[in-house]
């Protein structure tokens, strides 16, 4: 069963019992729960990869870590991970990392292609809140109760929010997590290099890391390496952020707050950092303990928590901020887009009803959906659209309102 953990087989997937259906049971399409290990282990499938280490959990509740971290919303619509996951050139088993949204989104997608933020992905908007461990540090201690210089204190678990926007490689803005690491017991010294590396230049991930070289503790396990991780996240997707969560300011501010618990160094403790990104650079601040730290027996703080130690260090140089923009304006223009979804929801159940008595308003519908793209995603398109779907309504819906004219009346980009 030890091959079973790396080396997957059909009924990894497939087999999916249950009291209902009896231990015989298969099906055809994968369920997101197996692909997640089925609640067996972090070592196997995307438990460790997804739920722990990115901390971008697709089913989340239960499943995150920590526990309680909103669910995609795609779970509560019943859709499978192999639905955007399609199978890739490699045929069965061969699953695309990349999930598209254009299959199901076209009218966004279209109406994003066409706006001032065609750049940015569309997890860049809709993921919210991250989990998984936020910091981690490698020291002395036990691996299967033998010593080793290299053992990993990773359960660092808590909710970061939000994700930091970082352009990859193409210059796309996408969402990544960001969070500390050190590593003690080297000996020869590394110099730090400025900026983020991509792991993979020609863009096979967007995963990177900023490479902080190496640094001394006085009575420390030798030279302590340290640099931050940049983890591209896609999960969970959900309702967007407000258009002034990113355009209120230039800088951005990330919170993380975790809870230390590995076996080994010392007893539960709390703490929290946060995750900045300005024209001067990105770098994590502000690392506290916010509860009492208990050793354990043997434990040492220069293996499990190197960053107490460490000092300032975790920062590389860079332009991390969000375009400039003018608060006014984005704020005019995010009561504007509210406006206009309230009056597309009005004409939606306008549309319902002569759907309920069988008309033929297929067409119609079509309007009303690249109307609603283009109010949420390209306001400066939006008002002629619902006009047009207010006009095919026969005038049945809502008059425009004054927030929808000083959003997208001008027809100008904010």
């Amino acid at each position: 069963m030890i091959c079973n953990i790396c080396h997957t087989g059909c009924l990894d997937c497939h087999y999916t019992p249950s009291r209902e259906r009896g231990v015989h049971a298969f099906s055809r399409t994968p369920p997101a729960l197996s692909c997640g290990g089925g609640g067996r282990s972090t070592f196997v499938c995307h438990a460790g990869t997804m739920e722990r280490r990115r901390g971008d959990s697709y089913l989340g509740k239960e499943f995150s870590e920590p526990p309680g971290l909103p669910e995609d919303v795609h779970v509560r619509l019943k859709m499978e991970c192999v639905a955007c996951h399609q199978t890739g050139p490699g045929g069965m088993g061969h699953i695309e990392r990349r999930g598209t949204c254009q299959d199901c989104h076209i009218e966004a997608e279209e109406a994003i292609a066409a706006s001032y933020h065609k750049n940015v992905s569309c997890a860049a908007c809709h993921v919210k809140i991250l989990g998984g461990y936020q910091m981690t540090s490698w020291g002395s201690g036990l691996i299967a109760s033998r010593p080793n210089p290299f053992k990993k204190y990773a359960l660092y678990y808590g909710p970061m929010e939000p994700p930091i926007l970082v352009k990859d490689q193409a210059g796309r803005w996408i969402p990544m997590k960001v969070w500390p690491n050190s590593a003690g017991n080297f000996k020869t010294p590394v110099t730090p290099r400025p900026g983020i590396i991509f792991r993979w230049p020609d863009g096979e991930t967007h995963d990177a890391y900023a490479l902080l070289g190496t640094h001394s503790i006085p009575k420390g396990n030798n030279l302590y390496l340290a640099w931050l991780q940049l983890d591209q996240v896609g999960h969970p997707l959900g309702k967007s952020r407000t258009c002034a969560d990113c355009h209120g300011r230039t800088a951005q501010v990330a919170r993380a707050s975790w809870e230390y618990y590995d076996s080994q160094g010392a007893e539960p403790f709390e703490g929290t950092h946060r995750i900045v990104g300005d024209e001067k650079g990105l770098r994590v601040t502000d690392l506290r303990l916010t509860s009492e730290l208990e050793l354990m027996h043997g434990g040492k703080t220069d293996d499990f928590a190197a960053w107490l130690h460490l000092g300032d260090i975790w920062k590389t140089p860079g332009d991390f901020s969000i375009p400039k923009s003018d608060p006014t304006k984005y704020r005019e223009l995010d009561r504007g887009i509210k406006a206009s979804l309230t009056r597309l929801a009005v004409i939606d159940r306008r549309i319902k009803a002569r759907e309920a008595r069988g008309e033929k308003v297929k067409k119609l519908r079509r309007r009303w959906k690249e109307a609603k793209a283009a109010a949420a995603h390209d306001p400066k398109t939006a008002g002629p659209l619902i006009e047009e779907v207010f006009t095919m309504n026969g005038g049945d819906g809502a008059p425009v309102s004054n927030q929808e004219r000083a959003a997208h009346g001008s027809g100008k980009e904010h």
